[in-house]
């Protein structure tokens, strides 16, 4: 502890003396570029692989993307660093409601931008590697919202789990999908049984990663939907899929709120884990059947 309080000591005074030569001017443009590896960018983005380009790959960035999560959040978990704001409230430019190490925002910012890159025109797809990564980085210390060692804790772990994927994601999915739909539901659970217990604080990512996870797998068999079509079925397809999961949100939280208020801390986390199962399988599953059913997408050929 001595060695992280004397790091985090010498970190202080370099966000110090950042904030004071860049000025207050910064903060605007620092949040924006922070923004592109937010929850919010990131729920935006995924579901226009998944519905609009390549239904495939966009199963794959959805888990990844939950995956990723997942070990940020429990890494903050059981190291409970605090964030540089905590200690000297001045330099609170952003605020955040988790634990500082490791950084969620550069560790998403590796894997999100990793995969996005392959989609990217080739000129493209360096700086989106390694420049957005860095640029955000670089912001969440701006901000005084993650030490410099956050954000490398951050890229460290972003990179391992991407490598990871590519060095075995690849050979695992032939296998996945040659087992058969049950094996596949019933691993799903057990990932998601896993989190629950690793993660009880926080039943979002493990419920979402059930109800992806299952969706995905029957909607490959049911309802598999030819994305080779033209910009405009692409844009209603976003626009409905991402208005209609907005709607189902805010109903099942609003009809989950007198529930959670009543019940203890385990009933409202299994609230919440059902509430975010049910939206991770209308964006995996009801979404695409709704397309079809409305004439927003056709039926891809066998």
């Amino acid at each position: 502890m001595a060695f992280i309080e004397s790091m985090h000591a010498a970190e202080l005074q370099f966000i110090q003396q950042l904030q004071s030569f860049l000025g207050l001017g910064f903060r605007i443009p620092m949040q924006f570029v922070s923004f592109f590896a937010s929850e919010a960018f990131v729920i935006a983005v995924v579901p226009v692989l998944y519905w609009c380009i390549h239904r495939k790959k966009g199963a794959e960035f959805g888990l990844l993307i939950l995956g990723s999560a997942f070990i940020n959040l429990w890494v903050k978990q059981l190291l409970a660093w605090p964030r540089p704001y905590e200690i000297i409230p001045s330099l609170a430019l952003a605020k955040e409601s988790t634990y500082g190490m490791p950084s969620g925002h550069s560790q998403l910012s590796v894997v999100f931008w990793a995969f996005i890159a392959e989609f990217l025109p080739a000129g493209l797809r360096v700086p989106a590697m390694i420049i957005m990564p860095l640029l955000i980085g670089f912001s969440r210390i701006y901000l005084g919202v993650h030490f410099p060692s956050d954000v490398v804790g951050g890229y460290i772990i972003g990179v391992a789990f991407f490598g990871l994927f590519k060095a075995f994601g690849l050979k695992v999915e032939p296998m996945l999908r040659d087992s058969g739909w049950r094996l596949r539901v019933i691993l799903a659970a057990a990932l998601s049984f896993i989190m629950n217990l690793l993660l009880p604080s926080d039943t979002m990512i493990s419920g979402a990663f059930l109800g992806a996870s299952i969706g995905f797998t029957f909607a490959s068999r049911n309802v598999p939907i030819d994305q080779r079509d033209d910009v405009r079925h692409k844009l209603l397809r976003y626009l409905a899929g991402l208005a209609t999961t907005g709607i189902i949100y805010l109903a099942l939280k609003f009809a989950s709120s007198p529930l959670a208020s009543i019940s203890g801390n385990n009933q409202e986390q299994l609230i919440r884990f059902i509430r975010y199962a049910l939206v991770g399988g209308w964006v995996s599953y009801g979404a695409p059947f709704m397309f079809l059913k409305l004439g927003l997408a056709k039926r891809e050929s066998s």
